[in-house]
């Protein structure tokens, strides 16, 4: 059985999540593989 997320995927999430300082990562999957990694990002306005 294939891995469900590979080390290269594990890698290019971790980047994503390093970057962000406000947000959401989603991984979608289909028939147990990572098919999409989806990145929200929020700006926070100071008043």
């Amino acid at each position: 059985m294939a891995e469900p997320i590979s080390p290269q995927q594990i890698e290019q999430i971790q980047r994503l999540a390093e970057r962000l300082a406000f947000g959401t990562i989603t991984l979608t999957f289909q028939n147990g593989k990572l098919i999409q990694i989806e990145k929200s990002e929020k700006i926070r306005i100071n008043k």
